[in-house]
């Protein structure tokens, strides 16, 4: 679907923005209109919906990063996107999917920001729609795309088999966690058998097993100490630690990966990991309701 110039290498990806209520979408703007960190690839268009306190209106997005067109309904440039950025944050994620399903539909490639879905069986059915169209999605924290996490790699892999995972991030259990979460899963991956979160009013700590012998792990997620992004490992051979601090560089890994996707049609991310890591933090949510009972990651998916 990419609009092309007089050669291979004149090709512009039209990139469409919904939604301008929360910061990403500032800094996937900038990021891409301004600082150009995917070659080639442009937003053109951006529509606005609910607005927020301290967040510029659709107007004055497009107005800064010199974005052509600001749409007055979501699908209004439809047929002129080759990849859209689905960033809206009204009721912390509540629209993203019925916002992205005309643009899966239509199989315009999708990216829907974190957290992808608060019901479960809303995300599962958007990847299903996107099987049946053959529009590659995607959904994910941008701390997947931690510069430190790539940079540091070699240390992590000489901790040789992992015994435990410390997973530390800010803010409120699902909105937030998914952050401390994801950038978990860029270490460890997938496999999580069950979830046991503990909670107060100051911050969350939730104890996860992996199956089959693999590690245990504490994703924290504090609202009572300075913002931050940490991860610890301990293996057979060592411990490492990563503090994720560089924002440009997990925004910049996280656009790049949508537009990689845009131009190859498969996505960064396995869709059963995304929705295993959702499924994780629902866990972690009726295992607090329950008074901190351990609940399987099988039993929420089943659920799906």
């Amino acid at each position: 679907m990419s609009s092309e110039g007089t050669d291979a290498g004149e090709r512009t990806l039209r990139v469409g923005l919904v939604g301008v209520n929360t910061s990403h979408a500032g800094a996937f703007a900038r990021l891409l209109n301004e600082r150009a960190v995917a070659d080639g690839a442009r937003i053109t268009w951006v529509w606005g919906g609910e607005l927020r306190p301290g967040q510029p209106d659709a107007t004055t997005l497009a107005r800064t990063y010199d974005i052509p067109h600001v749409a007055s309904e979501p699908t209004e440039m439809l047929s002129e996107t080759d990849l859209v950025l689905v960033v809206d944050d009204t009721g912390q994620g509540a629209n993203h999917v019925p916002l992205a399903r005309a643009f899966v539909a239509a199989g315009v490639p999708t990216f829907v920001d974190k957290p992808m879905a608060v019901d479960l069986v809303e995300a599962s059915g958007l990847f299903t729609l996107a099987a049946d169209k053959g529009t590659p999605v995607t959904s994910s924290s941008a701390l997947r795309f931690a510069v430190e996490l790539e940079a540091e790699r070699d240390q992590l892999a000489a901790l040789g088999t992992l015994s435990s995972v410390v997973s530390v991030g800010p803010g409120e259990w699902y909105y937030y966690g998914v952050h401390a979460v994801e950038q978990l899963f860029a270490l460890a991956g997938s496999g999580v058998e069950w979830v046991q979160r503990f909670t107060w009013p100051e911050r969350d700590i939730a104890v996860l097993s992996y199956a089959d012998g693999g590690p245990s792990a504490v994703v924290q997620t504090l609202r009572d100490a300075k913002y931050a992004f940490h991860l610890t490992a301990y293996g057979s051979e060592g411990r490492h630690a990563v503090h994720i601090k560089d924002f440009d560089g997990f925004y910049a890994g996280q656009v790049r990966a949508a537009v990689e996707m845009a131009r190859t049609g498969k996505p960064p991310i396995a869709p059963e990991e995304t929705l295993e890591l959702l499924a994780v933090l629902r866990a972690g949510v009726l295992s607090a309701e329950d008074g901190g009972t351990r609940v399987s990651v099988s039993s929420v998916l089943g659920g799906i």
